[in-house]
């Protein structure tokens, strides 16, 4: 079993984090990495591929300050992320790892390599700057491993990808780790000096995440999003396809008094930190975001991903499912659509007959319509009584007293006619 061939280090730290047992993945791909052998790893989001490849590799370190293992993902917040899991791991064997991303200092970057870290991990493009300016040099690297490695070996970013690995010893150990299958994955061998074992563990996972929907006319998806802050135990990130739309909504949420922070491409690295961990830390209801934040966002025991947008494919919306419901924990998922996106939604779900219409009633969520609340009593109207023709309808108000009756005209004589005002003739 894979603990018990692990460095009597990491046997202790396994036990004191109160791991359960190794994930397939994890079980799977110790032996083959510890012996050197090239793979691709394809296992679902949130089952621990980070730690799959970092074990058995970081065995292999040895602390003679040169840089041996290379890990390279798509993401600046993967990169962060992965770069911590690596040192809190490397640290127990005295290991330095440095973390090199776009969006930071260069110049301090480049002083922190002067302490000849055995593992660096972060984006290409920074990497490859780098290396370009032979302040990052790779002629001692014996492992290179793609995170995300679907996202990394599409078409868009391949030639920067290939000219890094080129800089590096064509006898290497490469492994590529993917939430998601791709034809580039099945055909690494086309690119690299290499013929990796395919593991893929899709089948043997424990998937404990709900899928379902909240219906929602598109002028009242933020209102239904309001009423989803307000249930009890919300805490979500939600995903919106367009900055601008993040914006508004950020800016409509805040007049309603949720809590909101917002995470997207326009931020820089220190605002994504900051809204990341304050979300983390309870301070806000929702993390609105684009799906930037799809690959590798590790936030524990995440309760909700909500999808405010529907995905635009099938892995997308694997990528933000997998937010939730993290190594076999449960999660939610939920779709806000109308009637016609429901068949949309099925297309991306993974088990299309299980997904769940949801309602909110009473400050929570059910997935059984509620009962119609009756109608208030309203006041009864005063009938009207119609008058009959000639009839004078009796009242409880005290009579007036009659008016005296005019003498008809017919009977006056001409000199009591009023003819008006005139003025009288006067003799000349």
């Amino acid at each position: 079993m894979m603990i018990e061939k692990m460095n009597p280090s990491f046997q202790r730290h396994w036990r004191s984090m109160r791991f359960q047992l190794p994930t397939p993945i994890q079980e799977r791909s110790f032996e083959p990495l510890l012996a050197g052998e090239d793979i691709v790893g394809l296992s679902p989001t949130g089952t621990g591929k980070t730690l799959a490849y970092a074990l058995p590799l970081l065995e292999k370190i040895k602390t003679s300050s040169e840089l041996q293992l290379v890990v390279l993902t798509p993401s600046q917040e993967l990169g962060v992320q992965v770069g911590r899991v690596l040192e809190e791991w490397a640290s127990l064997r005295d290991v330095k790892v440095q973390t090199l991303i776009g969006g930071a200092s260069v110049k301090r970057q480049i002083e922190n390599l002067k302490l000849k870290p055995e593992v660096v991990v972060g984006t290409p493009g920074r990497m490859l700057e780098l290396a370009n300016q032979r302040k990052l040099k790779l002629h001692t690297v014996k492992t290179v491993v793609l995170d995300e490695a679907d996202y990394l070996l599409q078409p868009e970013h391949m030639d920067n990808l290939r000219e890094f690995i080129k800089k590096m010893p064509g006898q290497r150990q490469m492994a590529f780790y993917s939430a998601t299958d791709s034809e580039n994955l099945r055909e690494v061998s086309r690119w690299f000096n290499t013929q990796p074992a395919i593991i893929d563990t899709a089948d043997a996972s424990t998937d404990q995440t709900e899928h379902g929907y909240v219906l929602a006319d598109n002028r009242k998806r933020a209102e239904v999003l309001r009423r989803l802050g307000n249930v009890k135990g919300m805490q979500a990130l939600v995903f919106v396809n367009s900055v601008q739309e993040l914006d508004y909504l950020a800016e409509k949420m805040q007049f309603e008094n949720v809590k909101v922070r917002m995470l997207h491409s326009d931020y820089g690295t220190s605002q994504r930190k900051d809204a990341l961990e304050a979300f983390k830390k309870g301070e806000a209801v929702f993390l609105l975001t684009t799906d930037v934040s799809t690959r590798g966002i590790d936030i524990p025991d995440l309760p909700y991903v909500i999808n405010y947008d529907l995905p635009l494919s099938q892995e997308v919306y694997q990528h933000r499912s997998g937010r939730t419901g993290r190594m076999g924990k449960e999660g939610r998922v939920l779709s806000l659509v109308n009637e016609r996106g429901i068949r949309d939604l099925r297309k991306l779900g993974p088990r299309p007959s299980e997904t769940t219409e949801w309602f909110i009633f009473k400050g929570q969520l059910v997935d059984e319509r509620p009962e119609t609340v009756p109608d208030a009593p309203q006041p009864k109207m005063k009938e009207k009584v119609k008058k009959e023709k000639g009839v004078r309808q009796e009242t409880n108000r005290t009579p007036l007293p009659e008016a005296p009756k005019k003498a008809k005209k017919k009977n006056r004589t001409r000199s009591q006619k009023n003819k008006g005002a005139r003025r009288p003739k006067t003799e000349e």
